[in-house]
Order: C-alpha cells, then structure tokens, then sequence
C-alpha cells in the first residue's frame, strides 16, 4: 500500500505532498519531524523523493508539483464554452510509446500529480492503458471527465484504476446544462456519478459559472452532496468557443453575489468541500507569505507550480495560454528528452511569462478590493484584454 504523504527535497527544504486531499505545503528542512501535521492528520510515515538541489535556484521548485496532461483533443461533445475547441484528434497526437516516455520522465523529474484532461480524455484509444501505467508509476492520478461515455465499460475500468479523483462537468440543472453540451448529456453525466460514487470512487464536480448557471446554484450543490466529495466553481475563460459565449460572462458584481451566497449556504452541506472565488488558484498560487518564509518568486499557479502538455507533446505553462498567447510555447516532451527540468529551470521564455505573473501579483496586492471584492489575478485573462484593448478583463474591477 502507497503512503498518504510524500516528501520532495527542494532547495529551500521540503514539500509536502498529500495524495489523498492532492494538497500540498513547503516545509523548511527543520520542519520535517515528528511533530509534522497536514491537513489535520499526523505524518507518521512518507515517500521521500530525492534530487540533486545543491546547484538549483533557491527561488524555484525543484518542479513542477502537478502536470496537466491533455491526452487527446477528441471529444464526443462539443461544449459551448469550450476553451481548446474540442472534437477532433489533432493531427499530431502523441503515439503510445512516447505517451509513455513521456510519463516516465515525468516520475524521475519527481513530479507528484498527473492530471489527465482533454477532450474527453476515455476518447483516446489507450486511454485506461494510459492512466493505469501511470498509476503504476507511483503519481497521484485524477482525470477530467464530461461522463458521457461511448463504451460500456468505461465505469468499470475507472472504478478499477483507483483515482485519486474523478471530476465530472456540470454546468446546472438538466435545461441548462443540455444547452450547453447537448441532449441528454447532464441524465449521462449524473449517471456516470452515481455508477461510480456506488463503487467508491472520489468525485467531484466542476462547474462553470455563467450568468444562467448562478441561478442554478442549489440544484448544482444538491447534486454534489448526494455523489460527491468535492466541488469547484470557476469562472469561464475566453478562448476557443467561449468567444461566442461573451454574453454570458458573469460581472464582478455578480461574482461577488455569487460568492456572498454560496458562503450563507455552505452550512448546508456539510459534507462536501465547495471551493469558489478562484480558491484553487489562490492555493497552489506562491503568494506573498510564501516568498516571505521560503524565498520562491512569487506568481499564480501557470508555470509556479504547474506545468501543461497537449496532446502533441508542447510544453505550456497553463492550459489557457496555447489559445491566447502562443509565443509561450516552452518546446515539446520529445525534443527535450521527455523531461520537464531543464525548460522549469533554463527557458527564457517562461523566466518572462513568470515576470508577468509577477507584476500582474504585485498589482493585485496593491488594489484595494484583493481578497475583498477580487480573488486576485489570472493571468489569461491579462492575455485577453491584451489581445484587444476593445476587451476588458471582465472579472478585475479595473
């Protein structure tokens, strides 16, 4: 049996690593000892990742803690909002072997957490031989998923793989979500939950807010509550087909409702974790206390803690950036011998797209309205309203 918990020698000392709750924290080395805690439960034993940090920057990672990894652009649905305008394989996908290399570098470049997404990630061909060597490798593995499966063991193969979590898309009550990704596809989708929650798999549901989906919001947790651990809220991004979708863009005043309310409801559902206001950003952020104690440059999650990979094997600092500022395409898996390390540490590149996160932070931290009205900076959306000067950053207040 795995350990819960797994330590990665950093530079400046340790992090620490969750596999269950996928949550992490930095340690300084004296703080790795027998009075260690996480998440209210005592580490009494751990997995120790080891690397060579003598020569390394102490104001990074030693890596990246997760990997996206989008296996393939295929997709059975073809959502409104979808972001990478997803359907179609790209011409260039990835054969099995190098999928495989590539999940090997990523183990001894002593990344945690492999997140694979797509399209819909059951549509590649190899998909559960994917996952599960993944598995077998020793990540901690979770999946994206829109729950409307082609083939009639897909729930039976997820069931057996033993994530350490399964996010399924719902977007509202069955009306609207239907409009969204089609006919039938919430009745799939809620399912698809109840199959699996019945076989004890970790769930949660991903939501994307819209104007008509705040209005959804107790059908939404309703649901979470009967399948679900976990839920999270996040706002639409504007790429891909979302760009036909502008009207539906919340403002930051209804962002700000929206938060108000779900807040006054959490007491009824006690059970499951709801995370909104861009919470998942903001903790695998490296903000302010971080740099302060540890001394890592501080920026938003895309290139800080996390690392993306398309299909093709491309390199990206976050999922959004392919689709709204191409100039950051660090290289691809296979030219750089199915490692991370070198572009994580060297690219000059992502030295600038981490500047930005930078100064996009700092400016963040001097509005007045961080962590009252705002949760702070994404960084696509800085790229949208750079793209055109006509667009605004529709959830910043300036």
């Amino acid at each position: 049996m795995r350990e819960r918990f797994v330590v990665r020698t950093e530079p400046f000392g340790y992090t620490l690593f969750d596999r269950i709750k996928l949550r992490h924290k930095f340690l300084k080395k004296e703080e790795l000892n027998d009075d260690l805690t996480f998440n209210g439960i005592k580490v009494m034993n751990f997995e120790k990742l080891d690397g060579e940090v003598s020569n390394l920057p102490n104001h990074l990672l030693y890596a990246p803690i997760r990997v996206y990894y989008e296996l393939t652009r295929r997709c059975n649905l073809r959502c409104k909002f979808c972001f990478n305008n997803s359907g179609n394989s790209l011409p260039n996908e990835m054969k099995l072997d190098d999928i495989k290399s590539t999940l090997r570098g990523l183990r001894k470049d002593n990344v945690f957490d492999i997140r694979f997404s797509g399209g819909e990630p059951t549509m590649h061909p190899n998909w559960y031989e994917i996952i599960n060597y993944a598995k077998e490798l020793g990540f901690s593995v979770s999946m994206n998923t829109n729950g409307n499966f082609t083939e009639p063991d897909t729930i039976k193969k997820i069931a057996s793989l033993d994530l350490e979590q399964v996010a399924v898309s719902i977007d509202g009550s069955e009306e609207l979500h239907d409009s969204i990704r089609g006919k039938g596809t919430f009745e799939k989708a809620v399912k698809t939950l109840e199959l699996l929650y019945a076989k004890g798999v970790h769930l949660r549901i991903n939501t994307v807010l819209t104007k008509d989906t705040i209005n959804d919001l107790k059908e939404i947790l309703d649901l979470a509550e009967k399948y679900t651990e976990e839920i999270n809220f996040f706002y639409m991004r504007t790429a891909g087909r979302a760009l036909n979708m502008l009207n539906q863009i919340i403002s930051i005043d209804e962002l700000k409702e929206f938060d108000r309310k779900i807040e006054s409801l959490k007491p009824n559902y006690p059970h499951i974790n709801i995370m909104h206001g861009s919470e998942v950003m903001l903790m695998n952020s490296v903000n302010k206390e971080i740099k302060q104690k540890f001394g890592l440059k501080m920026g938003g999650p895309d290139g800080f803690t996390r690392f993306n990979i398309l299909p093709d094997g491309s390199i990206w600092p976050g999922g959004y950036t392919p689709h709204l500022k191409k100039e950051f395409l660090l290289g691809n898996i296979k030219d750089e011998n199915f490692t991370v390390l070198n572009l994580w540490r060297n690219s000059p590149k992502l030295n600038k797209f981490r500047q930005i996160s930078l100064s996009l932070q700092k400016k963040c931290f001097a509005c007045p309205d961080k962590g009252t009205s705002c949760p702070g900076a994404a960084i696509e959306m800085e790229f949208y309203r750079e793209i055109n000067q006509k667009h605004k950053n529709p959830y910043c207040l300036y």
